[in-house]
């Protein structure tokens, strides 16, 4: 493997040999400078791969006593046969909690310092009062109504979505709405973005259900790949590509809806995790708007909307599989808390949630703006991608130098930066994935700065 993964080389043989169980639970692990000296590798690259099986958790860390490998028996289940897929992600993943960094680019942090508290806070009030009993009996397993109101209404006005409110399902994260999926279409095979949103692979793979990875362009999937393939599901992220950044143009869109046609047992999943915030251009509707045939399954969340732990995201599935839907038997009962989803449903319709969403579209597009203009005298070093929506961009390095490089400098500067690569293990330049929404504007400058002294000569 080439020097510049070599860090992942060894945090993946690492973390086999505890999966497998070549080490017990509270086993001390070896310590970063013997290993060093041991393997013949720089300190760097032992730190970045002991950095990521902590994170996961598979190791744990007691001061000034070392490293020691994690109870056994609470480890992610991994599928050992794939090793495609043997990294481990969640949707509360190692890069998407702050450590102790000076300057951090998290991919899934949100800028809390414009959220309404005060508002959020009289309609939390509101749902707890005497009169509301009712909510403390079993709730709506697909959700609750007046919320599944509020979520059409908002996705008729804001992404040309039409759908009745019983078409909506209510589920507490990505994961849980894909697994429920995959029994609504009676585990058929996938298609999938390469490199993807991670919990789809980790789904597919705990189900040990078939897919195919499909290239990503600047355009969005490779669409060749999808009509060769005798797959029938095809998921996207067609409004910002995770982790690329790209955007699926209006031409594509409308060739894999074509797609979706050819077959009745054919479905899109469109994932529009983050269509809030366009910045630049047009926004472009979805696919969901797009299709005349009802062979879209739409899906969104309120992670990056809101805030990522009231963990409410949902579905809108085609009236084609509402019954089947009905007719799956033992289905995983609704997890969110129904007073959460009572005061969203408030909180959007008083209007708040459309105003509140037009700030950070503001508050986003200028920290945006001010990392991107400040990026641009290093355009000969630097080029950035990603950049017209969402709330992470990518940059990849065209100096010469290597991602261990990198990684050092970062560490010399305090900086904490996701290689692409932990998302694409196959990629061949050395590139970032930036996440600028929970960086407070004051320090923004400081941030890129950091990042220019890092990645530039």
């Amino acid at each position: 493997m080439p020097k510049k993964h070599l860090y992942l080389d060894l945090y993946e043989n690492l973390k086999r040999q505890i999966i497998e169980g070549q080490y017990q639970s509270d086993d001390k692990f070896p310590s970063k400078r013997a290993l060093s000296q041991h393997l013949s590798v720089s300190n760097t690259t032992i730190e970045h791969a002991y950095q990521y099986l902590l994170d996961e958790g598979y190791i744990y860390s007691k001061p000034r006593s070392g490293y020691f490998v994690s109870d056994i028996e609470t480890l992610p289940i991994i599928n050992k046969n794939n090793t495609q897929t043997g990294q481990k992600f969640t949707t509360e993943n190692s890069y998407t909690r702050k450590k102790d960094f000076k300057y951090a680019f998290n991919v899934s942090e949100i800028d809390t310092e414009y959220f309404p508290m005060q508002q959020f806070r009289k309609y939390a009030r509101d749902v707890f009062d005497d009169n509301q009993m009712n909510l403390l009996q079993h709730a709506n397993p697909d959700g609750d109504w007046s919320l599944r109101q509020e979520i059409a209404h908002y996705l008729f006005n804001s992404r040309g979505v039409s759908c009745h409110p019983e078409q909506i399902i209510i589920g507490s994260s990505t994961e849980q709405l894909i697994n429920l999926l995959t029994e609504i279409l009676n585990n058929e095979q996938f298609n999938i973005e390469n490199p993807s949103y991670p919990p789809i692979k980790q789904v597919l793979d705990k189900k040990q259900i078939s897919y195919l990875q499909v290239p990503v362009t600047k355009t969005g999937i490779d669409l060749s790949y999808v009509n060769k393939s005798q797959n029938n599901i095809t998921y996207v992220t067609p409004s910002h590509q995770f982790p690329t950044g790209y955007v699926m143009n209006l031409k594509k869109r409308t060739q894999l809806i074509n797609w979706a046609h050819q077959n009745e047992a054919r479905y899109i999943i469109e994932d529009d995790y983050d269509s809030e915030f366009r910045y630049f251009g047009k926004p472009i509707p979805a696919l969901q708007s797009l299709d005349t045939h009802d062979k879209v399954i739409y899906m969104s969340t309120f992670s990056k909307s809101l805030f990522p732990s009231c963990r409410i995201a949902y579905l809108v599935l085609p009236k084609k599989l509402l019954q089947q839907y009905k007719n799956i038997d033992n289905k995983e009962g609704n997890t969110v808390p129904t007073h959460m989803q009572k005061i969203v449903a408030n909180f959007m319709k008083s209007g708040s949630f459309e105003r509140h969403l037009n700030k950070m579209r503001k508050v986003y597009k200028n920290k945006l703006t001010l990392i991107t203009e400040k990026l641009k005298k290093y355009e000969d070093q630097l080029q950035i991608d990603g950049a017209l929506a969402g709330m992470h961009f990518t940059l990849t390095i065209i100096n010469d130098l290597s991602l261990e490089d990198c990684l050092k400098n970062a560490e010399n500067n305090n900086l904490k930066i996701t290689p692409f690569s932990l998302y694409d293990h196959n990629a061949s330049t050395v590139k970032f994935i930036l996440g600028f929404g929970g960086i407070p504007y004051d320090q923004l400058e400081a941030h890129t700065d950091a990042l220019i002294k890092t990645l530039c000569k």
